[in-house]
């Protein structure tokens, strides 16, 4: 009941001159209300605060001091005012280092909000395809209904034999199975897509038969991305020259630490007054850094050239794959352009050309070759929209 309302509110929308849906409407829509991405969205202004926070002074110290005497002596009180900090060129490393570090934020959350969009729009492709095997397989099943109800008449009058009847009837079933398989399928990636879309459903999807146009571009065209455009690799960059300016800053730990401070007293009547200058010595505690933020960097520069290794050779793979369903789908698309050879078929049964059996093989025949055209069609427009995904950004 609940699949047959949205089915009717969309028909009804669409027939009411309201915007029908589209792809684009929808990862629009998805950009908005996705709860993971809003999440994604929260953390990544929550890191970029931590980062500034990070090169602020330390905390001022503030000191009081009583001490009760005795009656000769009289009690006496003081207290101090110091403030740390760090070698000065410290702060100019850390701020070199706090840039790339809110870079290489911004190009995680790009990454993460890259993966969230490019699986819902595979997901609204899938749901495409179903709606194109649907529409075929409802046609089929419409035009064997037909048949059946003509040889019914004629099973009434003594001229077709139950045999024949009982056929058709099996395949009514075996079309019908293959028909509801399809909605199921297609239900359940709506419901997914719903999900993504922070449990709002998205109207009218169901309608959609047709795939958004799509450029194939040059192949270095997708390879050069990587290196522009590609957020995981410009995250990965960032680091690079993050793990560089730790090693600066490692460095300068062996500097000094150094305090300043005012200091007030007050003794058996006396007042004292004055500055006071600290100054703190790393011996123990930076100890191995330096070489720990060097293996950072290294780790880094061999991970970018491993991830930089792996998705250029997914694109040439991708890419092959594309020119070899493009092939495909042309071939079969070549004798599948219309239902000429359904209507041959129906032709030969009506002039007693074949038998009963012999056109529900050879329809099956051609049922099959169309199904295998549409998985075709929805392959190549899925390794397309791969190859396109940072048109999402």
């Amino acid at each position: 009941m609940k699949k047959r309302l949205y089915f009717i509110i969309s028909v009804i929308l669409t027939s009411l001159g309201g915007q029908a849906v589209t792809l684009n409407s929808i990862m629009d829509s998805i950009a908005v209300n996705n709860t993971e991405l809003k999440s994604k969205a929260a953390e990544y202004k929550s890191k970029i605060a931590g980062i500034k926070s990070t090169n602020n002074l330390g905390d001022t110290d503030i000191d009081f001091e009583y001490q009760k005497g005795d009656n000769i002596n009289g009690n006496k009180h003081g207290f101090s005012i110091s403030q740390g900090f760090d070698w000065p060129g410290m702060y100019i490393a850390r701020s070199q280092a706090n840039k790339s570090l809110t870079n290489a934020a911004e190009y995680e959350y790009r990454a993460q909000k890259l993966n969230i969009l490019l699986n819902a729009k595979q997901i609204c492709l899938n749901i495409i395809n179903f709606n194109r095997k649907i529409k075929a397989q409802t046609e089929i099943h419409n035009n064997i209904k037909q048949l059946y109800t003509e040889y019914e008449k004629g099973f009434k009058h003594g001229e077709i034999s139950i045999l024949d009847i009982n056929k058709l009837k099996i395949e009514l079933l075996n079309v019908k199975q293959t028909l509801d398989s399809y909605i199921t399928q297609r239900q359940a990636l709506i419901e997914d897509l719903t999900g993504i879309n922070g449990d709002k459903v998205i109207y009218g999807i169901e309608l959609i038969v047709t795939y958004p146009e799509q450029e194939l571009q040059a192949i270095d065209t997708y390879l050069n991305q990587l290196t522009s455009i590609d957020p995981e690799h410009n995250y990965n960059n960032e680091m690079i020259i993050n793990s560089g300016k730790e090693v600066t800053m490692a460095k300068m730990g062996w500097m000094p630490k150094f305090s300043i401070g005012y200091k007030y007293a007050n003794e058996l009547g006396d007042k004292f007054n004055g500055f006071s200058v600290g100054m703190s010595l790393p011996i123990f505690s930076n100890r191995n850094k330096v070489s720990e933020a060097q293996a950072a960097k290294t780790a880094f520069i061999y991970s970018g050239k491993n991830e930089y290794s792996s998705k250029c050779a997914n694109i040439k793979k991708e890419y092959s794959q594309i020119v070899y369903l493009k092939e495909q789908i042309y071939a079969y698309g070549s004798v599948l352009t219309d239902n000429a050879n359904t209507e041959i078929l129906k032709k030969a049964l009506n002039g007693g050309q074949i038998s009963l059996l012999d056109y529900l093989m050879e329809l099956r025949y051609f049922l099959e070759a169309q199904q295998t055209l549409l998985d075709l069609e929805y392959e190549y427009n899925s390794t397309l929209t791969s190859l396109n995904k940072y048109q999402l950004l």
